[in-house]
Order: C-alpha cells, then structure tokens, then sequence
C-alpha cells in the first residue's frame, strides 16, 4: 500500500515523514529535487510520495502488529493525561474546600476587605449613635444579620430584596423594609399611606427603625387627619428605572397609596447603560436555556445536550481555581481607606460626558412617566436626589474614604452637572435637592463608604418633610406633629 501525497505545510513535513516512515533518519523537510530523488533510488522504495516528489521508504512494510503499537502507545498517553487530570483535580479541590474565599468576585472580595478593616476604621468613634442602638453587642448581632442579607429573583426588575426577619434586619415577604411601627400590608385606606423607592442608601445599613422611611414616618406624626405610614421599597442596588417598575406594578396590583417618593442619584451614575445590576447573570441564563430548547426543538427532542458537558467542565474545581486566579490577576488591587483622610476624595478619570448626560436624560424622562402615572393614579409624587460623600462632603471627619470608587466615579463627575441641569430646569415641580445638606456638617455622616448614619437619615428625613409642607403637598401633616 502507498501512503497518500503529502499537501501540508511544509514545517510538518518531516514530522509526517517521521511517524510514517520510523525507520528513516533523515531530515526530509530540507531534501528537495535531485536530493530526494537519490535517496528514493537509494532506498528502493516508492513508498512514501511528497508534494514535491521527495520519497521514503517503510510505510508499505507497516504491519498490523505496528499500528496496534502505537493505538497502544495512544491509549496509555491518555489515560497517563486523565489521571493526572483527576489528581489535579482533587488538589484543587481540597485547595478550594479549605480556601472558599478563593472564589469570591472581585465585588465580594472588596465588600470582605471592607468588613476585616471595620473595626481599625471605626476606632474612637461610636457605633451605638450611628445605628441608634443601646449597646456595642446590638451593633455586633445588627451587623451579622446584615451580611446574611441578600436578593432573589423578581419579575420586571430582576431581583428584591430576600425576605429575612431577624432582630433588625426585618425585609417582609411582600417586598419591602419594615418601620418602627409597620402598616398593615395590604395599605389601609384609612390610613395615609406612603411608597418609599430608592437603593440601598433607602433601604438603609443598620436597624429598620434607622432608615429614612421610618424616620420620615416618625417626622409626619399625621396627614390629612389620618395617621401615615411609610411602606420602604428601597433595594440594593436599584435605579430608577427599576423603581419606576415597582411602582407601576403596585399600583396595577390594587395597591391604594397617598404618596410616593423616590430617592435617587447614587446609583443612577454607577449603573450609567440604565440597566439592572447583575443584568448578565440573567442574560447567560436565559439565553443558555433558550439555546437548548431551540436545539431540541429542531431535533424532534433527539439532540445531543453539550450544556451538560459544559456545565461538568465549568464545575470542575480545577476549572474553578483556574478561573479564579484569573480573576484575580485582572481584578486589580483592593481599595485602600485613608489613614488620615483629607478634605476631599482623591481624583480619577471621569467617565465619558455622553454617558453622564444620558444618564440625567433618563432620570428626566423617568420623573416624566412616574408623575403621569401618579396623576392618573390620585398618586401625589416626590423626587429627592440624595446626598452622597464624593459631593459637597467634607471627608475629613470621614472614616471611610477609599482610594478607589470603582462605578461610583461616575456620581463624583455626575452630581456637578446634574446641579447645572437643576438650576436651569428642575425635572419636576416636587423635585426636592438635598445633595448639599452635608456641606457644613462637621461630623461622620456614614456608616461606611455610601450608607448613612441613623442621624443622618433622620436628618434626610425632617427635610423631605419640611420640603413636603412647605410646598403645599397633598400629603401637608394636619397636626404637624412629631411622631416621637
């Protein structure tokens, strides 16, 4: 039998001579023409044809004995790879069991490298006062409840906040933070009830009877002859599109409020594309399962299902610390946090102008739609755009002051223009900017890098109360009575 032409490239010329022709030692990639023709005469042998009529001899004498041979020498290099395979493997696993933190995301890890550093950052100030509690083992267990905290999924706007009660955490199963003293759910129309939407800053870090909401709810006392109650929609991480959602889908729901008040700004400049936090993450897993359902489908349901070989590989622990040390390396470093804070953060690069623009331009025209639908609704609407520490805050009596801002740089640039925009057309006649309330506060105004004290949100509070008043609002306290 004759070997086929060889047509490959030339830099595997003599490795394919090689393994077809063992016996041959010489380096066939350099013999061309009369050279080749000399050796093929020289050997007898037409064996073994090239492109360019160079020859070798020995294949036609490979015999059943010689392949077997090397199906052998196949087999045992494989099996010699998995096991070796599986023995990394099992170290990555034993490494990744003892390890966990391993696989944390570079968020995760930022938010832990904050929680190790907390007690060093808050030495010599007291935390009973931020999160009006009466002792430093309140704090302890507010905290832990905190961190147990997290999201699950939610139609429209992708997540919620994850019920969990505990001592002072209290996030219902009905989508929203409790008050000092909760309103029954659904809302009484008898009572004057209040929507609070907002982020995490509304939703608040510390004790639910210290977030805005209820301090707001304390503040008003009564309405209209009629006793308030403030329902907390604030959720981590949301926008005001997001908010916008909610709203709708209460009020499409049954839902009977008074007012409602959104409280924005933050997040709006950290989430520029107006998309929801985490948005790939459904994304993948739509697509993955539509994918295969089209695949199926087409295949009369006999289709190979390789997201299953996929999903096996992407599990492996081996796979898994690889992926992580990868992460790692492109993550960068972690925020550091000021020893001894100055006056002001520390500059970086500010996003682009359009983005920022686009950014205030779907904030007008979310405060356009939210108040048609209040006003259809017998909704009386209020827009609040929040203070945050990158803007008009004196960071010196700050102890939270990291090096890097991360998405959070885009309200460092953001906020100065949103103040020129402002000033030349506010987004609503109910639009209340509270963003340089801190100015002249000579005091820690934040329990971390962006949430607030409890005197602050009760600050916050008394001036969304007085802004409500004092603009002849629906929801103007008849008593004008403090709750507390």
């Amino acid at each position: 039998m004759v070997a086929p032409d060889y047509a490959g490239p030339p830099l595997l010329r003599e490795w394919w001579c090689a393994k077809m022709c063992p016996n041959i030692e010489i380096s066939y990639g350099a013999i061309h023409g009369a050279q080749g023709a000399a050796i093929a005469a020289k050997s007898g042998s037409d064996g073994c044809r090239f492109d360019n009529g160079l020859t070798s001899p020995g294949v036609r004498g490979m015999g059943l004995a010689s392949v077997l041979r090397r199906v052998q020498e196949g087999v045992t290099i494989a099996v010699v790879t998995v096991g070796l395979l599986m023995v990394a493997n099992w170290g990555a696993e034993k490494v990744l069991v003892a390890n966990p933190s391993i696989l944390l995301s570079h968020d995760e890890l930022v938010a832990q490298n904050f929680k190790s550093q907390r007690i060093s950052l808050t030495k010599g100030y007291d935390e009973k006062l931020w999160f009006d509690l009466p002792s430093d083992e309140a704090v302890r267990q507010m905290w832990d409840e905190t961190y147990q905290g997290g999201v699950q999924f939610e139609s429209y706007v992708h997540f919620r906040t994850h019920a969990f009660m505990g001592k002072y955490y209290h996030a219902n199963e009905n989508g929203y933070r409790d008050t000092r003293e909760p309103g029954p759910w659904p809302p009484d129309p008898k009572n004057y009830n209040i929507l609070f939407f907002g982020g995490s800053t509304a939703f608040g870090v510390g004790p639910y009877f210290a977030t805005i909401a209820s301090y707001l709810q304390d503040e008003m006392g009564a309405a209209d002859g009629r006793k308030v109650y403030v329902y907390n929609f604030g959720r981590t991480s949301y926008i005001n599109s997001q908010e916008k959602i909610v709203f709708e889908r209460l009020l499409a729901s049954g839902i009977r409020a008074d007012m409602a008040v959104f409280f924005d700004g933050l997040n709006e400049f950290c989430f520029r594309d107006g998309k929801p936090s985490n948005w790939q993450l459904l994304e993948h897993l739509y697509n993955s399962f539509h994918d295969d359902y089209m695949a199926r489908a087409r295949g009369n349901d006999v289709a190979t299902r390789w997201e299953f070989a996929r999903q096996f590989f992407e599990t492996l622990p081996l796979v898994r610390l690889a992926r992580a040390a990868a992460t790692r390396i492109a993550s960068g470093s972690m925020p550091e946090y000021a020893t001894k804070p100055s006056a002001a953060i520390g500059e970086e690069p500010s996003p682009p102008i359009k983005e920022l623009e686009a950014v205030m331009d779907r904030y007008y025209a979310n405060v356009k739609q939210i108040s048609a639908v209040g006003d259809v609704s017998g909704v009386q609407t209020v827009f609040v755009w929040q203070p945050i520490p990158t803007y008009k805050y004196d960071t010196r009596h700050d102890p939270f002051v990291p090096n890097q801002l991360g998405c959070h740089v885009g309200s460092k640039f953001g906020y100065p223009l949103m103040r020129k925009r402002v000033d030349v057309l506010p987004p609503s006649p109910n639009f209340v900017w509270l963003a340089d309330m801190q100015e002249n506060l000579k005091e820690a105004l934040y329990v971390d890098t962006f949430h607030y004290t409890a005197p602050m949100s009760r600050r916050i509070a008394v001036l969304i109360k007085e802004a409500i008043l004092s603009r002849q609002m629906p929801a103007k306290a008849a008593a004008g009575q403090s709750r507390n």
